[in-house]
């Protein structure tokens, strides 16, 4: 065939609904993520302590495997109380604090590069918005963190309530809507100032290493502030200290900050308000150097 006949023609195919077509910058993000061996050996090492925690709980009500491992149940009911603090503390979190590395780990790739390398008005230039560059993102870490957070929870959860009885479920039930509201929230305000930083940085070293700075320095401040002042406000920029009084409010448990639940929500707030605008400054089509 001549060459003058291979004329340009127009992608004729399907197109995706304009609502889901953030999901193709996920779907390739969540690739790159699972390129590396490294990440996925610690991204299923994640999923150890639910394992631990799930035989913890299959023992507590099969007498044969007892029998068999010379454990007697009585000990193990007194150790392992599967309650509301066994899925506040013992895992959700730990299972938040590995939410945190992946995070640290995976967050800057997602956008440093497209940044350095001048690829916004790629993506802007399709029917893409920064909205849906952003959402799509941001869905990436969320996917990550969900699956090692409050989808195992709820896993545990149901096989608890199926374990124990309507008894326990009805005296229990806040616990589910309760991991996943706090894994929720711990996801926006890890993931939402990880991406900003990236996308101001450009270097992912470099952003990793400015997350982990402001994380330190909130704390030390924060610490200082309490100790000096005596005063309840310093944790405000204490992310654990925050995160550990939103999971005492929403799970309805006492919390060991002295911290209220409107400042807890507030400093969560403003934290991922803050963050979503300087990231949103960052992804533009052009940018203008003086």
């Amino acid at each position: 065939m001549a060459v003058y006949d291979h004329g340009y023609k127009g992608y004729d195919g399907p197109l995706m609904p304009a609502r889901s077509r953030f999901l193709v910058i996920s779907r390739y993000g969540l690739r790159e993520a699972f390129a590396s061996r490294l990440f996925l050996a610690f991204f299923a090492f994640c999923f150890a302590w639910p394992l631990v925690l799930l035989g913890a709980m299959y023992l507590r009500y099969n007498a044969e495997a007892l029998t068999l491992i010379n454990l007697d149940s009585a000990d193990l009911l007194e150790f392992v109380q599967v309650n509301t603090w066994f899925f506040q503390s013992v895992f959700l979190r730990n299972q938040l604090m590995l939410g945190f590395v992946v995070v640290l780990v995976t967050g800057p790739s997602l956008v440093s590069a497209d940044l350095r390398n001048q690829a916004m008005p790629l993506y802007l230039s399709r029917p893409l918005t920064r909205t849906d560059y952003v959402l799509g993102k941001l869905v990436v870490l969320g996917v990550l963190v969900s699956a090692i957070t409050w989808a195992p929870g709820l896993l545990l959860f149901v096989i608890q309530a199926s374990l124990g009885g309507r008894e326990w479920l009805l005296e229990h039930w806040r616990i589910a809507p309760a991991m996943v509201i706090v894994s929720a929230v711990w996801i926006l305000c890890m993931s939402l100032p990880m991406l900003a930083i990236a996308a101001w940085v450009k270097w992912k070293p470099w952003a990793r290493i400015v997350f982990l700075g402001l994380i330190v320095s909130g704390s030390a401040l924060g610490e200082f502030y309490k100790e000096f002042y005596d005063s309840w406000l310093g944790s405000m920029v204490v992310a654990f200290d925050v995160a550990d009084a939103l999971s005492a409010s929403v799970f309805g448990t006492q919390g060991t900050v002295q911290m209220p639940d409107t400042a807890a929500w507030f400093a969560a707030a403003a934290l991922a308000s803050l963050s979503a605008a300087l990231l949103y400054r960052r992804v533009r089509a052009f940018e203008v150097v003086k």
